[in-house]
C-alpha cells in the first residue's frame, strides 16, 4: 500500500494525540500562541505541519513546552525555514491568544522571578555549561543555530527582566558589532580572563561576549558567575 507524506502527517498527529490524551484529560485550555517580533511561542502539546503552516514567515525561533511533540514533517518545515527550535515550560504566557507586539515594547511575563544572567549560544557546549550553571543565576538557553539567533535571545531575555547576558559567539567581533547596533545592548568583547575585571570596572557592560573557540566551558561558566557577583554588588 502506498501512503504518501500528508497521510503520514496526518496519521502521526492522530497517535500523538492519542497518546497524550491522558495528560490533556481535564484540561479546558485550548491550543495558543505567541508571536513576538521574530519568535513564535506555541503551547500546543502536538507540533504538526498543519501547526505551522503559512505561519514561519519571518520567524526565526519557535518556543514550545519542553513536553511538546514534534512531528518529523513539522521538524523539515523549521529546518527549510530556518526557523530554531527551543523547548520552555513557560511557551506562551497568555492562553487563547495571538499577539503581534513591537520588539522594544515586547514582554513576556513569567511566573518567576529572572535570573540575574541569560546565556545564549550557537555552540554544542552550550548543554554542559547549563549543566554546570546554577540556575538561579542564569537562564542558559539550548543551542541556537547562528550567533544572531542567540544574541537575539539574548536582547528578548534583557527585555524581560534578566540584568545581563553572555554571549558564547562563533564570531564575536561581528557579534559585537550587530549588538552595538541595539540600543538596549551594551556590549564587550572579553578575549581573556586577566581582562575580565577592567571590563566590568570601566564599562557599565550589560553582555558579555566570549569565544567559543577560545572560552572552554569551565571558563565560560567562572566568567558567567564573575558577572553574576559583580551584579549583585552594584544592584
Amino acid at each position: 500500500m502506498n501512503v504518501n507524506p500528508v497521510e503520514i502527517e496526518s496519521i502521526v498527529r492522530k497517535v500523538l494525540s492519542t497518546l497524550l490524551a491522558g495528560d490533556l484529560a481535564g484540561s479546558t485550555q485550548q491550543p495558543s500562541s505567541v508571536v513576538v517580533s521574530n519568535e513564535l511561542a506555541i503551547a500546543d502539546h502536538v507540533v504538526s505541519a498543519s501547526t505551522l503552516e503559512g505561519r514561519l514567515s519571518g520567524i526565526q525561533t519557535l518556543r514550545l513546552l519542553r513536553s511538546a511533540v514534534v512531528t518529523p514533517a513539522a521538524r523539515d518545515l523549521c529546518r527549510q525555514a530556518k526557523v530554531a527550535i527551543v523547548k520552555d515550560e513557560n511557551a506562551v504566557s497568555s492562553p487563547n491568544s495571538i499577539v503581534k507586539q513591537d520588539a522594544a515594547a515586547s514582554t513576556v511575563p513569567s511566573k518567576v522571578r529572572p535570573q540575574r544572567l541569560i546565556i545564549a549560544g550557537s555552540c554544542q557546549a552550550m548543554v554542559a555549561i547549563e549543566k554546570q550553571m546554577c540556575s538561579k543565576q542564569a537562564n542558559v538557553r539550548a543551542q541556537l543555530h547562528d550567533d544572531t539567533a542567540a544574541l537575539r535571545e539574548i536582547a528578548n531575555g534583557l527585555r524581560n527582566g534578566h540584568q545581563a547576558g553572555v554571549l558564547v559567539a562563533a564570531s564575536p567581533h561581528a557579534a559585537c558589532w550587530q549588538a552595538a547596533r541595539d540600543e538596549n545592548l551594551r556590549p564587550a568583547v572579553v578575549s581573556q580572563w586577566s581582562d575580565l575585571p577592567a571590563v566590568l570596572s570601566e564599562v557599565p557592560v550589560n553582555l558579555l561576549i566570549l569565544s567559543a573557540s577560545k572560552w572552554n566551558v569551565p571558563s565560560i561558566c567562572n566568567a558567567s558567575r564573575h558577572l553574576f557577583e559583580h551584579l549583585k554588588r552594584i544592584h
